[in-house]
């Protein structure tokens, strides 16, 4: 497996499970955010399934659900159901020393309903092009992402993404991590980008498991204010 980053994180990694090896990760994203008066509170569920093809190669398949709890003049309403689910295949096309390289094409599936926010109403696709560079305990991740955000509720459809994340092993099962990252805003209209910055940690007391938890905050008027992240991960 080469050099791997995880959930609390945004950026991807060049880690795959190796062939016939399966990975599970359960993810609880728990966001807070106050755009013009309006009180909004997000608890975003998700499963990410990874089946290796091929040592190098993962297919990967993620189902999200999210609930809404938004307050403003009018009130508090709640709403719940499926986002879009994805489908991705990652390939590690290159390998030198603590340098590994991978492509990472997806789609997404229209699961969500769009009349209610939860989804693009069609199939979007789009591709990341990731780095990852473990020299010792410091290990350093960047990807660049593009998505046609093919849509039938008015967005953005070119959508670009940047990220670079840094792990320390600064213990044998104890890694902290950090994050950065910036996303084109899919509001029509919008100048602004959505950045985020997260901070946290993985523990891993045992090579099957991970735990994770971290905070993200977010910058400019784009940006969700900040969410608390919790991660679970299984492999076998």
């Amino acid at each position: 497996m080469a050099a791997r980053a995880a959930h609390p994180l945004l950026t991807e990694d060049t880690g795959t499970q190796g062939e016939g090896n399966y990975q599970l990760e359960l993810m609880v994203d728990k966001t807070r955010d106050r755009p013009a008066g309006v009180s909004v509170r997000e608890l975003q569920t998700a499963a990410v399934l990874s089946y290796g093809l091929r040592e190098n190669m993962d297919l990967q398949f993620g189902l999200p659900h999210v609930r809404l709890h938004v307050h403003d003049a009018a009130g508090r309403h709640e709403s719940s159901g499926l986002l879009d689910a994805s489908l991705d295949l990652k390939w590690r096309f290159f390998e030198r020393d603590a340098l590994s390289l991978a492509v990472k094409p997806g789609i997404t599936l229209p699961t969500g309903d769009e009349d209610r926010g939860f989804g693009s109403g069609r199939v979007t696709w789009g591709s990341l092009l990731v780095l990852s560079y473990a020299p010792g305990p410091w290990t350093l991740h960047s990807h660049l992402g593009y998505r046609r955000n093919n849509n039938s509720v008015g967005e953005r459809q070119d959508l670009w993404h940047l990220s670079v994340a840094a792990t320390y092993q600064a213990a044998e099962q104890f890694r902290l991590v950090a994050d950065l990252s910036a996303d084109t805003d899919p509001a029509r209209g919008s100048r602004g980008t959505q950045r985020y910055r997260i901070l946290g940690f993985i523990w891993s007391p045992m090579p099957s498991l991970d735990i994770d938890a971290g905070l993200k905050h977010g910058h400019g008027e784009a940006a969700t204010d900040r969410a608390v992240l919790f991660g679970l991960t299984f492999r076998w």
